[in-house]
């Protein structure tokens, strides 16, 4: 009887989101920058800033290399605080998606737990699309398994 409620509550739970797979860690698009150094600590490296002419954002890189984790950070014209804007992580980043999927998962996870997500347009041997080009998760693949994690706008 009560595996019977667990099903149902399942088959009814809510279809997974593109938003619910932008998250790696405690890593997510919109935080901060004071909530990137507590979680990063200060970057290994911190790019020039350059205002974007498509978004017209100001945007810079910052490395935390020896985590595997790069982060381009935005703000509006006037803003005084930087936030997360897309980012990527390879290894040694050991931090996951909220459904699992992280550096080393093998190409058929990211199908089964992603697939109805998957963008057929942008798929290749050498990438899956959660979402599309514009919000979404780029998993790298090497070999069939994941190489690096992008998550944010590849495309204007």
């Amino acid at each position: 009887h009560a595996l019977f409620c667990v099903l149902t509550a399942v088959a009814l739970a809510a279809p997974m989101k593109v938003i619910d797979a932008q998250k790696i860690g405690n890593l997510h698009l919109g935080l901060d920058s004071s909530q990137v150094v507590t979680l990063l600590g200060k970057p290994s490296k911190e790019g020039k800033q350059l205002e974007e002419a498509a978004t017209g954002l100001t945007v810079k890189d910052q490395s935390f290399a020896p985590k595997g984790v790069v982060v381009t950070l935005s703000r509006e014209k006037k803003a005084r605080v930087w936030r997360v804007e897309r980012f990527t992580v390879t290894s040694p980043c050991e931090w996951k998606t909220p459904q699992g999927i992280g550096i080393g998962s093998s190409e058929q996870e990211v199908r089964k737990t992603y697939g109805p997500l998957l963008d057929a347009e942008n798929q290749s041997p050498a990438q899956l699309v959660v979402g599309t080009l514009y919000d979404g998760v780029i998993f790298h693949l090497k070999k069939g398994k994941v190489d690096s994690i992008f998550v944010g706008a590849a495309a204007e």
